[in-house]
């Protein structure tokens, strides 16, 4: 068992990510692409419960900054013994949640967590608990301090919840590692400047990932969740000959779904979602550019590549599927690679620009607008002109003149 004091100094390191294993032992994972660096967003924020058992065990004391852990000594939030308690706390605006890290009580009844959700979401309805979910919680000792992975997860609350039985909830710390999204305004590269408040977007520019880079990436925030029954997916993609390495161009990747859009090898093309995965052949891409969209309808399953204006034969995918919500978003690197190698391995080199993204199917001469750079429907997905980003490693943002 590792002390609580060990545990507090891993969570600060910037590469570091605490996993809880199966067996319930502390496991860690080495140069994460998700820091848990992030600080705490939860101490003095606004909290609430389902109940409250005596003013002792009021929601409050789990957000005190303490990793005090007994109830008795006044350290930890009690609720009453009811069906579905619920514990929640509002960040006061939307963070990008990188951990959440919870100790559990020690003087008694260690128990009693296990099976408990962590949530994370913008619906405060009936404590956060119609949230998506980051973790489940298997089992903790007591007073001891875990932190789950919520790879990036976006939200305002972050509820602990059980579900399916009559229960007591005590919580004794909940840190919540998150920072918010923000936008980065570059001078053609040059001595960049965070701004938060202005929709500078990326007009007119390129994101440049290095041959130099090792773990460059860049997340970007949707302006809305993806919850999607069909979209459509198009940006440009410069490249030189990458020969038969697998790259990733993007990747979407939420606790239980993905969507990640990757060059398989010279002249081969993967669309992977749900678990599935599609395979179209098509020409590669170009050091002078390439145009790609992706087509998608959960009716029929119909789904198509576009490059540089022409269609690709239909195929059919994940007929029925629902794309889930609560994800991080991703240029550059694939988050849902397992081991760290595999990750470098494909990562991109290369260029991309003019990234849009729609909650439904566009039309044939709507794509050709689209690859012409001519009048097109704004992308209420993401939209390149508006895009709200956050950039890590030695990426670049550069002007296309």
């Amino acid at each position: 068992m590792v002390h609580n004091i060990a545990i507090l100094a891993l969570i600060t390191l910037h590469w570091l990510i605490i996993y809880k294993c199966s067996t319930g032992n502390i496991a860690i994972a080495e140069a994460s692409i998700i820091p848990v660096g992030d600080p705490n967003r939860a101490v003095g924020k606004i909290s609430s419960q389902s109940s409250t058992y005596e003013e002792k065990g009021a929601a409050r004391k789990a957000i005190d900054g303490s990793l005090a852990s007994s109830y008795v000594k006044g350290d930890c939030t009690l609720t009453k013994k009811e069906f579905e308690p619920w514990w929640m706390v509002d960040l006061v605006s939307a963070f990008q949640v990188s951990a959440v890290v919870i100790t559990n009580r020690g003087d008694c009844c260690e128990s009693r967590i296990k099976g408990a959700e962590i949530l994370i979401g913008d619906l405060p309805l009936k404590g956060g608990t119609m949230n998506p979910r980051c973790a489940t919680i298997t089992s903790m000792g007591p007073g001891e301090t875990v932190s789950f992975n919520c790879a990036g997860m976006q939200g305002q609350y972050v509820t602990i919840t059980i579900p399916g039985r009559n229960e007591f909830l005590s919580l004794c710390e909940v840190q919540v590692l998150a920072h918010p999204w923000l936008h980065i305004v570059h001078d053609r590269g040059q001595n960049p400047v965070r701004d938060s408040e202005t929709d500078v977007g990326l007009q007119g520019r390129v994101l440049s990932f290095l041959n130099e880079s090792k773990n460059s990436f860049v997340v970007i925030s949707p302006m809305q969740a993806l919850n999607l029954m069909e979209f459509t997916l198009c940006m440009r993609v410069a490249a030189e000959d990458l020969g038969e390495r697998k790259v990733i161009l993007f990747s979407y990747y939420s606790q239980s779904d993905h969507l990640r859009i990757v060059r398989e090898a010279k002249g081969c093309f993967g669309f992977h979602m749900g678990g599935r995965s599609v395979m179209f052949a098509l020409p590669d891409l170009s050091t002078l550019g390439s145009h790609i969209c992706v087509t998608w309808a959960s009716e029929l399953g119909l789904t198509a590549f576009w490059m540089d204006g022409k269609r690709s034969i239909w195929k059919v995918h994940c007929m029925g599927h629902i794309l889930q919500s609560g994800g991080t978003t991703m240029l550059g690197q694939d988050q849902g690679a397992k081991r760290i190698s595999e990750q470098q391995e494909q990562r991109f080199l290369g260029e991309i620009t003019d990234l849009h993204m729609w909650d439904y199917v566009l039309k044939s001469h709507d794509i050709q607008e689209v690859f012409q750079a001519r009048q097109f429907p704004r992308g209420n997905i993401f939209d390149w002109k508006i895009l709200s980003y956050k950039i890590t490693g030695n990426v670049m943002v550069l002007s296309k003149d």
